[in-house]
């Protein structure tokens, strides 16, 4: 999809189920078991979207799923399909070597164990060997640091090799990484939390992360448990859903399963989605 002088393409990783409760937070079953209907195991479906930006003859890769690494015990705990980035990123006639810059909106594993990959002698090592892959330093030191509420949201695996390669640049605030391409900090979910944002021409984009990770989520209370500071994430959504409204931004939504983009539209006093295709 041509945006401005941006050409946008939205890529999947797969898909892998999450415990229904956490991903909704306060919100009960009773209401989110009907827009995301659980397993026996009150899991609830996932997408793992990722989204290629080229720009200025760069490719800028937007989060990366949750990869190929994982052991069969974790794949079954997640139900996990997944580990199909560079599969869609050679549909697109790119290959691992063309990536630019990955911009990972936080360093949970499901955002970032696509960044490596096992190589010779099962040692892990960047995927994308030519990419610089950015950060916001406050999320690194979370990630690198973190507490016991939030200890398995993160493998190490998947960003200390990006350091140790010298591939990682950590941001210190909301950066400009591309003529109108931005990096812009939401805080919230996870401290150092950012979001991506593309002023082009008169179109605006924006993909949320973890933010607004469904459309399912749109109203204000629909918050996962997994927030470390959910009243930063409240008061982000109320700001940028009225924004992305009255400027008719185009939403990219890193883990529905339905619709993953689309503008948002008032019906009978509701927001809610209208979908675009990519």
């Amino acid at each position: 999809m041509k945006v401005g002088n941006v050409e946008l393409s939205l890529l999947s990783d797969g898909t892998m189920r999450l415990d229904g409760g956490a991903l909704y937070g306060a919100v009960p079953k009773i209401i989110w078991n009907s827009l995301s209907p659980a397993d026996r195991k009150n899991r609830v479906a996932v997408g793992l979207n990722c989204l290629l930006i080229q720009t200025g003859g760069k490719n800028i890769l937007v989060d990366t799923g949750v990869g190929t690494k994982h052991s069969l015990r974790r794949k079954n705990m997640f139900a996990m399909r997944a580990g199909e980035l560079v599969a869609e990123l050679r549909a697109q006639g790119l290959d691992v070597e063309d990536i630019d810059i990955v911009a990972l909106t936080h360093l949970h594993f499901d955002h970032s164990g696509g960044c490596t990959r096992r190589g010779s002698g099962d040692r892990v090592v960047p995927t994308f060997p030519r990419a610089t892959y950015l950060a916001q330093r406050k999320d690194w030191h979370e990630a690198n640091h973190p507490s016991e509420r939030i200890l398995d949201a993160y493998m190490p695996e998947d960003f200390l090799p990006l350091e140790e390669n010298h591939q990682l640049k950590l941001l210190d605030g909301s950066t400009e990484i591309a003529p109108g391409i931005w990096l812009k900090v939401t805080g919230g979910h996870t401290s150092g939390h950012q979001m991506v944002y593309i002023e082009s021409g008169d179109r605006r984009v924006a993909c949320l992360g973890d933010v607004l990770p469904t459309p399912h989520h749109l109203p204000l209370p629909y918050i996962s448990a997994w927030d470390v500071r959910p009243l930063d994430t409240l008061e982000c959504k109320s700001q940028l859903l009225g924004e992305a409204e009255r400027e008719r931004w185009l939403l990219i939504f890193a883990h529905s399963v339905g619709p993953k983009a689309g503008y948002l539209v008032r019906k009978d006093g509701q927001l809610i989605v209208e979908p675009q295709e990519l």
